[in-house]
């Protein structure tokens, strides 16, 4: 064989090598590069596994709120019974309280004809009733402390008097009440405070109040006078007022001074 088939081949074959060894390169570098496909299955069962969690976690958490529903189902359930009970004991009371009226209403009626009420009474009543609306009107733009020392006041009034002198008495008061109600009444003595136990003869006779009788002893008039309290201050004063016109007297409310010997 001449050196030029010998070459000839020889170059065949480097041409069947090389294109074996490209092959094989390639075969290698499909490999590398499809090898890391089988990671997004790992990933995908990786996913399944939280999603599976999660599912899991939320059906525990439906299931506690489906037992939390059910005792609260049951709570209220046993709160109604609870309810029906005592509306059952109440109403088997009110029932008992009826029939025990019923049976004292024939003695009550056979009493209250035996007793005829006092026409003396009858008529005090009735003019009580005309002062005591008019005086619970008056009281509506009262501020608060007032206004609550008045209801106690017209609570004690308002209670049955069991004389005619009780009777009496109990309209003078209202009377008087009723006719300073505008001068502050229930922010001075007695009526600043809540009634005394006694009935209201007694009360009356300590106040010694009658129906002459003017608010805490001054005239109505002269009390409506703009500033009379003031001048009044100042005249019983040991400098006659020359010390309390220099201070900021309060024109509402109450203070008190300490008069001492000056320095001689």
């Amino acid at each position: 064989m001449s050196d030029k088939n010998t070459k000839g081949f020889k170059g065949i074959f480097k041409r069947m090598n090389k294109r074996e060894n490209h092959e094989r390169d390639s075969q290698q570098k499909n490999y590398v590069v499809e090898s890391p496909q089988p990671k997004p299955e790992k990933e995908n069962s990786r996913d399944r596994k939280e999603r599976e969690k999660e599912r899991k976690k939320e059906q525990e958490l439906e299931r506690k709120r489906e037992q939390e529903r059910r005792k609260e189902l049951e709570r209220e359930k046993q709160l109604e019974k609870q309810r029906q009970l005592e509306w059952k004991k109440d109403l088997e009371k009110e029932q008992q309280r009826e029939r025990e009226l019923e049976r004292d209403h024939p003695r009550q009626a056979a009493a209250t004809a035996a007793k005829k009420p006092n026409p003396e009474i009858v008529k005090f009543d009735e003019e009580f009733e005309r002062d005591i609306e008019t005086l619970e009107r008056q009281i509506c733009n009262l501020d608060f402390r007032s206004k609550t020392m008045a209801t106690m006041w017209i609570d004690k009034l308002r209670r049955t008097p069991q004389s005619v002198a009780e009777a009496r008495s109990r309209n003078i008061i209202t009377s008087h009440i009723l006719k300073c109600c505008g001068e502050n009444i229930f922010k001075k003595e007695p009526f600043n405070h809540p009634p005394p136990p006694e009935n209201l003869a007694i009360i009356r006779e300590r106040m010694f109040l009658t129906r002459d009788s003017t608010c805490h002893g001054m005239p109505v008039a002269k009390q409506r006078e703009p500033n009379s309290y003031l001048t009044q201050l100042f005249n019983d004063s040991y400098d006659g007022g020359e010390f309390l016109s220099q201070l900021p007297v309060p024109r509402d409310g109450a203070f008190f001074i300490l008069h001492m010997r000056p320095n001689l």
